[in-house]
Parts: structure tokens; C-alpha cells; sequence
């Protein structure tokens, strides 16, 4: 059945970044629909890291205790663990945790419908709509919508790439990861450390082993795709390899479900993330973080922030230069600075683990003092 429509503002993507954008738009009395090309709860491929600052971004949107009335773990430390197995700690002020995103993000989505703002669910977006060099709609299969203003929230590969005339990510911009869930992981240092392992492997990346819910952990690999395109491994392999590195973790795990692999859009975005009547905001607008890969935080942040300026868009003239620039400058000050240090600290982590510096008490304490005061996190208190 075709679905035919209009609103003040059009969000493509009911993800966290999504149901940010619409929450925003709706409290602000716009009128504002979201699309998903899913049907509710749906599982997404992450990490499924919050860190304790988006956890406050989620409290805003109203989902804080629903999430935490669901399956859900504390990390109240995590450590960066080298490969002669030396550790660098820190503890949190506040805890982060770990929230499978068919939970996550079926919390965010009713929060969302709370908020006023309209949803339709199974309706895929393939196309935006100019007119006179302008956004003004979304196309689908079943779908002709019109919308002064659009918000592409809908992730790597989004629909507002192809209306910017832009390629996908690539090479230092992109990263690529694995991960699964086993049980029965064991937890030496304690079941409320996030472990981080740094391997001649995963240049410019990393390997993890997060806190388990309801008795189940969620193992990954992470690497920055230029770097995994001069090696001779794929993915799977590297995934493999890792496995039995942390073979002592591992001796009564259980594997559930089957590895999956995701692509993750890396800040800052060498690219325009808005145009006249589009806004991208998280993945679609490439704001993960490249040292952890961190993007929830980034999603909810970016929508929030594009659901402001998509409001006083829709009071005024429209999405004017000045808001545009407004949009891309708060983003920048945000996310594409911090992650242009990120990446600095993420090249000088590969040089310390080729050249074996993490054997040097001096360069453990100096990486120590760095964790404990956000060089390694910045969205973690």
C-alpha cells in the first residue's frame, strides 16, 4: 500500500539518532513524522556501548528508566590491555553500560511516539526529492512524502549521501568491525570491566570483551579500513585470531548467534553535511568516534542538535545558510575536532604496540594519567 504524506520536517532513520531528532522537533510543537524501513523492536549490529554521557542524552529523551528496566550490565571500569598483557585502568565516575539495541533502541522508539511525533514503520526511503537544487520530500517503493525540510538519520550509506552528490567513506574515514555474543564468558579483573586489547593485528583498532548481560558478553574487532585494506586477513580471520588470543576467557563459552560484520563512518567528515532543506545527523553524517568507534553518544547528540535547528527552521524562513552553518559549526566544536585529536592518539597507540613501548613503566603511567583524564574517551566522566 502506498503511504502519501506531508510534514514540517521528514526524519529518515527511527534509529537512537533518529528518535532524537523527532523527540526535539515534537516538544518543540513542529510537525514532524519519522520513517524506518523496520518493524519495531528490531535488533541493530553493535557494540552495544553507552557511555554515561549518552546515557544522560537518553534520560532527555524521556527512555532512561525503561532502558534500565531491561536487560542491561554497569561498566564501572575499563582497561586498555596490551599484548604482553599489561594493563592501563581507569574508573568512571559515573557508570557507562551495555544495552542490546533491540532493547535500546525499542526504548527510544516508544519515547519517540510519547513525544507526539508520528512513525511509520516498514517503509523504506530510497530516494530524496529536489526541486530548484532544494530537498523537499522522500521516495520509496511505497512512499511519496513532502517535507520542506529533511533530516537523513538513517546511517551508513544514507539516502542524503546520494542527494549531496557524495561517495561513501572510505580508507581513514571508515572503519569496519565484528562481533558476537558468547556465554559463560569468564571475568577475572571483575564483571563490571570493559577490556580493550591492542595487537600488532588491528592497526589503528582494537579488540574488546564487554560486560555481559544476562550472562551473555558481546566480542568484537575493530579496525580503520585503510589499514585493514593493507592487510592479508579478513575480518573473520582477524575475529578468529583474536578469539583465541583471549582463549583463557574463553574456556566455557558458548557461542549464540552467528559473528556479523558492520561498517562505521568516521569523524571528522571531510565532506558538507548539510544543504539547502537537508540536514545528515550520526552515521549519515559520519560522526563516530575513530579511536572507539563510539556512535551511539554521536547519534543522539547530532539528532538532538539537528532537531534545534530543524525547529527554528520551521518557525522562520527555513533551513537559511546561517542555520546550516550554525548546524555544521556545533558539530564540529562537538565531535570533528575532539575526533581529529582522537585519531592522533589512535596513531600514536600503533606506535607504541609495533614498537613495544607499552613494556615501558614510563609509557604506561603516561598512557595512564591520558585515560583517567579523556584522552583515550570523551564521553565518559
Amino acid at each position: 500500500m502506498m503511504v502519501q504524506g506531508q510534514s514540517a520536517v521528514l526524519v529518515v532513520g527511527a534509529g537512537p539518532t533518529g528518535c532524537a531528532a523527532g523527540v526535539a522537533l515534537a516538544r518543540a510543537g513542529v510537525d514532524v513524522c519519522v520513517v524506518d524501513r523496520a518493524s519495531f523492536p528490531r535488533d541493530k549490529t553493535c557494540g552495544d556501548a553507552v557511555s554515561n554521557e549518552g546515557m544522560q542524552l537518553v534520560e532527555r529523551l524521556g527512555a532512561r528508566n525503561a532502558v534500565l528496566q531491561g536487560p542491561h550490565a554497569l561498566v564501572r571500569r575499563a582497561a586498555a590491555v596490551f599484548p604482553d598483557g599489561s594493563r592501563v585502568e581507569r574508573s568512571y565516575d559515573e557508570p557507562g553500560y551495555i544495552v542490546p539495541r533491540l532493547h535500546l533502541d525499542d526504548c527510544l522508539r516508544r519515547a519517540l511516539q510519547a513525544s507526539g511525533a508520528r512513525l511509520i514503520e516498514q517503509c523504506r526511503v530510497s530516494e530524496l526529492v529536489q526541486e530548484d537544487g532544494r530537498i523537499v520530500g522522500a521516495r520509496g517503493p511505497e512512499l511519496r512524502w513532502s517535507a520542506p525540510l529533511v533530516i537523513a538519520a538513517d546511517g551508513h550509506g544514507s539516502v542524503g549521501l546520494a542527494a549531496l552528490g557524495q561517495a561513501l567513506p572510505r580508507d581513514r574515514y571508515l572503519a569496519v568491525s565484528t562481533t558476537g555474543y558468547y556465554r559463560n564468558v569468564s571475568f577475572p579483573q571483575g564483571a563490571d570491566v570493559a577490556d580493550h586489547y591492542f595487537d600488532d593485528e588491528l592497526p589503528c583498532g582494537y579488540a574488546w570483551i564487554f560486560p555481559a548481560v544476562d550472562g551473555v558478553s558481546n566480542l568484537g574487532v575493530y579496525i580503520r579500513a585503510d589499514a585493514y585494506a593493507a592487510h592479508d586477513r579478513k575480518l573473520a580471520q582477524l575475529y578468529g585470531n583474536f578469539l583465541e588470543r583471549a582463549r583463557d576467557r574463553l574456556r566455557d563459552a558458548v557461542p549464540v548467534g552467528k559473528p556479523r560484520t558492520w561498517s562505521l563512518p568516521l569523524a571528522p567528515r571531510p565532506a558538507p553535511i548539510s544543504a539547502p532543506g537537508l540536514l545528515l545527523a550520526g552515521d549519515a553524517g559520519g560522526f563516530i568516534d575513530p579511536l572507539s568507534g563510539e556512535g551511539i553518544w554521536q547519534g543522539l547528540y547530532t539528532g538532538w542538535l539537528a532537531g534545534e535547528v530543524a525547529a527554528s527552521a520551521a518557525a522562520g524562513a527555513g533551513l537559511n545558510a546561517a542555520l546550516q552553518q550554525r548546524y555544521t559549526k556545533s558539530c564540529w566544536r562537538a565531535i570533528g575536532r575532539p575526533s581529529r585529536g582522537k585519531a592522533r592518539v589512535q596513531e600514536g597507540l600503533d606506535l607504541i604496540v609495533k614498537r613495544k613501548l607499552y613494556r615501558s613503566r614510563l609509557v604506561r603511567a603516561a598512557l595512564g594519567f591520558g585515560y583517567r583524564h579523556h584522552a583515550l574517551e570523551m564521553t565518559k566522566s
